[in-house]
């Protein structure tokens, strides 16, 4: 199992996991085509354009990164899975 299969497995979770750290978040957001468009105090906004998906996530990299947070990158990454 690989660094990023690590990650995603925790990311994938219910419930929730509340123990990502923000580089290990990063690293996978941009591992999965996140582009960092904006930064903004602690406020990180990502970018991801696919084939047929474009959408933005907005999130801000305390530590641990909030579950909610970790919910939203859950349900993107089912839909960029989806394509």
């Amino acid at each position: 199992m690989g660094k990023y299969d690590n990650i995603k497995e925790k990311i994938m979770r219910v419930p929730t996991a509340n123990d990502i750290s923000p580089d290990k978040l990063q690293s996978f957001l941009k591992h999965y085509g996140f582009e960092i468009k904006h930064v903004k105090g602690s406020h990180y906004i990502y970018a991801y354009k696919g084939t047929g998906k474009t959408f933005m996530l907005n999130i801000p990299m305390h530590n641990p990164v909030k579950p909610t947070y970790i919910d939203q990158v859950r349900q993107r990454i089912k839909e960029i899975e989806e394509e």
